[in-house]
């Protein structure tokens, strides 16, 4: 049932009452009515600052709620089923509502077609993967970011398109997105304390570490890294990772950042999204 705008409008002016009741009852009720209160609630938070705060409250539960729906109906699907841009793009739109997400998949259609007249019809996978290593590592000039690490706009994907640093699963994401496009037997590799990328085929196995410049590394450097940082090696640290365990490892990230900034309001949301996709909120992510 469509609300009418005069209707929405009277309630948000009503968000302005002095009893915390009646601003609890207005807000549930404008949640309840969703979307189509963004658009006035968004006007009149410009318009009536000193109301700014409880309007933002609103909004964050209309979006929040949202986008836990639709990610409750990615998280549905079968794991080769679940689409790993689909969920990313999700996770950036809390954080940027307005996000023109088909901006950003028209980017990443013309960064592989770049890619793609760079290697030609008969590359090999030693040579597909050079040639996308110097393409967005050297030419596009995508790195870590080293001097900000803990960022928070590192964890959300159109930022490290936007910015050309992230940290290694963001800028794993975008290579495996380019990847995806161009048919590369790629899949991610979410070791602990780093994540890289795996390009396994018949003739040639490689892992690519993203946010080291597309370092490429054996089985065996990949198992010094683990040893030396403490976590010891086992096999099952070197498996593809599904889609759902990329996301729910991105959202850990971004629960760290908010947890250190005190954010309540974020920490709740994106907890609940890390439960959504069947994960355990204290786990570690980066």
């Amino acid at each position: 049932m469509m609300i009418p705008e005069s209707q929405i409008r009277a309630l948000i002016r009503l968000l302005s009452d002095e009893d915390d009741r009646i601003v609890r009852t207005i807000s549930g009720r404008l949640i309840d009515i969703g979307p189509s209160a963004v658009p006035l609630l968004q006007e009149a938070e410009i318009e009536q600052p000193e109301m700014a705060n409880r309007i933002a409250s609103v909004l964050e539960e209309i979006r929040g709620g949202k986008l836990e729906d639709e990610l409750t109906e990615l998280a549905a699907l079968p794991d080769d089923a679940m689409s790993l841009e689909t969920g990313a793009f999700l996770i950036a739109r809390y954080a940027y509502p307005a996000l023109d997400v088909a901006r950003y998949h028209d980017q990443l259609d013309t960064m592989a077609a770049e890619v793609r007249a760079r290697i030609g019809q008969r590359a090999s996978g030693e040579e597909a993967v050079n040639a996308l290593n110097r393409y967005l590592f050297t030419e596009q000039g995508f790195k870590g970011n080293t001097k900000n690490y803990y960022e928070v706009e590192n964890s959300y994907l159109n930022c490290v398109m936007d910015r050309r640093v992230g940290i290694p699963i963001s800028l794993s994401v975008v290579y495996l997105l380019i990847g995806q496009r161009l048919a590369f037997p790629l899949f991610g590799i979410g070791m602990p304390g780093h994540f890289l990328v795996k390009y396994e085929s018949d003739r040639y196995n490689i892992f690519i570490d993203c946010f080291n410049g597309g370092a490429l590394l054996t089985e065996k450097n990949c198992a010094r890294f683990l040893t030396e940082a403490g976590y010891g090696f086992e096999e099952k640290y070197l498996e593809k990772s599904q889609v759902r365990a990329i996301l729910s490892r991105m959202l850990k990230n971004l629960l760290a950042i908010y947890a250190k900034a005190d954010d309540s309001v974020k920490i709740a949301r994106v907890t609940k999204f890390i439960e959504i996709l069947g994960g355990a909120p204290r786990e570690e992510g980066l």
